[in-house]
């Protein structure tokens, strides 16, 4: 992983936030006397949340690893599709909101 300073990170932060999108390679910026940082892509930031919320849910890895224990799906409509991903979105951004608060 690419590091930087903060400084060189400041004076960058154009390019370094262009790199990033591009290549989806993350860049891990060094505070001297502070805690580092790291910026990624959102793409890649909202991957990362995706994989980890999938890998919290019990038994998800073992089905993922297994996938022709899977029954058949039944197929539903785009407009179901889209209702579930915002109602999905609702509760990520109230369960961020929440967190947010604290």
């Amino acid at each position: 992983m690419k590091v930087v300073s903060f400084s060189e990170a400041r004076n960058k932060l154009k390019a370094l936030c262009d790199e990033v999108r591009a290549s989806h390679k993350p860049v891990h910026i060094h505070r001297r006397g502070g805690d580092d940082v790291v910026i990624v892509s959102a793409d890649d930031w909202e991957a990362l949340e995706e994989t980890l919320h999938i890998a919290s849910i019990p038994g998800a890895s073992e089905r993922l690893r297994n996938p022709g224990d899977f029954k058949a799906l039944t197929p539903f409509s785009r407009e179901a599709f889209d209702r579930m991903i915002e109602e999905e979105r609702r509760l990520m951004e109230t369960e961020a909101g929440t967190s947010n608060s604290v």
